[in-house]
């Protein structure tokens, strides 16, 4: 496959909304979509947005109509503490500025955009700019939309709450500065394709279906598919929540999986202690086989009353036997208590996670990790401070301990 024909696999089903997408607006449910404004650290899915109510005797005001320029601006801030074997915290610096600027908006009833940058840095010598998201969203109904261009890639919960949204302070599956739990995705869980997903029934049912990595001459199209349903409560739209700090009970359960032809390259790797190779010996020719990803998670939160909000996150991933960790899973538990400390209300949380090497890569450990936080919301998502203690087994790499700590302000 060609570029050229990976424009061309852009540009009909593009075609096609183009031209079914008035029809589809006038039979859809809803009247219009709702503004994909400059979405958090991702584009806002599509919903209406109700008309106020008006007191009886007054005329009735007309609500609003969406706007076609929206402006959005997300920051999280960290900073970090950390210690290796017996040196428990002895290193303690500024960790990572992440400022997400945005803009997005609706121009008709079935089309909306959004644009995102993003800016990451260590310090202001290390700091990057970068395209985030660029995406073009038709709306035919609410259970048949089709997204072009760079956006998130629908795989495990994790990605589709974004690191805003994320329960835990710090995200899962990083050990050693590398990516060991998760999806196939480019940076930042995105990737540049085309997605046709639905939602039926305002979340009861979802299903994502997206083709990516369509430059890639010498692979076919990475294929990522996710469907969720929703066992109690509802959650619409493109993206879930990690936690919906008690405004809404939720049991949803999902499952999704990633396959790309040729899509795997890997390097058969040499067990510990084995003598190095006499000297001339070629070294090991990279292989090329298929990528394959599969995950599935069961999300519940519940508000017992005056005894708090509880949170259960289960999620298992299973791999192709060539990627360096083949199996994985993380169970993530949370509370919030009924009280409220000072200003908002404080959540309690605790992550394990576990990931298996390959028996293709004798040399990488198994890795294992517990994650102990608390984050404190002053107004929700849009403003909270967060705390996280993390301690990561990393096999022959010994033991490594984190405390990390920041803020984030993410306006709706």
């Amino acid at each position: 496959m060609n570029r050229s024909r990976s424009v061309s696999f852009l540009a009909v089903p593009t075609t096609i909304a183009l031209l079914v997408a008035p029809l589809g607006a006038a039979v859809a449910a809803e009247p219009e979509a709702k503004p994909a404004s400059a979405p958090e650290v991702q584009p806002a899915a599509a919903q209406q947005t109700p008309a106020p109510a008006q007191p009886a005797p007054a005329p009735a005001a007309q609500a609003s109509g969406p706007s076609p320029l929206n402006f959005r601006l997300q920051v999280r801030v960290n900073t970090l503490a950390r210690g290796r074997g017996d040196a428990f915290l002895n290193d303690y610096r500024f960790d990572s500025i992440l400022a997400v600027p945005g803009v997005g908006g609706q121009l008709t009833p079935w089309f909306s955009y959004a644009f995102n940058a993003v800016g990451y840095a260590e310090n202001f010598e290390s700091a990057q700019a970068r395209l985030l998201d660029a995406v073009g969203m038709f709306k035919v109904a609410d259970p048949l939309q089709v997204w072009v261009g760079r956006f998130v890639v629908p795989f495990d919960r994790f990605n589709m709450s974004g690191p805003f949204k994320n329960l835990i302070w710090d995200y899962p599956g990083i050990y050693g500065g590398v990516r060991r739990i998760g999806g196939e995705n480019g940076p930042f869980g995105r990737d540049t394709g085309l997605s046709v997903w639905g939602d039926v029934n305002r979340g009861l049912f979802k299903y994502h279906l997206m083709a990516h990595q369509l430059e890639n001459p010498d692979a076919g199209p990475r294929l990522s598919g996710r469907l969720s349903v929703s066992l109690l409560g509802r959650e619409p739209g493109y993206f879930v929540s990690s936690s919906y700090l008690g405004e809404k009970d939720v049991v949803a359960l999902g499952v999704a999986m990633q396959y790309q032809h040729d899509g795997r390259t890997w390097t058969p790797g040499t067990p510990p202690g084995t003598p190095p190779p006499p000297a001339g010996t070629p070294a090991p020719r990279p292989e090329v086989d298929n990528l394959v990803a599969v995950t599935a998670d069961l999300f519940a939160e519940k508000t017992f009353g005056s005894a708090g909000t509880a949170t259960l996150d289960l999620a298992y991933y299973q791999y192709d036997e060539y990627r360096a960790y083949r199996r994985a899973y993380a169970i993530t538990a949370a509370y919030i208590p009924p009280l409220k400390l000072g200003t908002g209300r404080t959540q309690f949380g605790v992550r394990w996670e576990e990931a298996y090497a390959s028996s293709h890569q004798p040399q990488l450990p198994d890795v294992r990790g517990v994650d102990l936080s608390v984050s404190h919301f002053v107004s929700g998502y849009n403003l909270r401070l967060g705390i996280d203690y993390a301690r990561q087994w990393l096999g022959s790499g010994g033991v490594a301990n984190t405390l990390t700590a920041g803020f984030q302000y993410s306006p709706p």
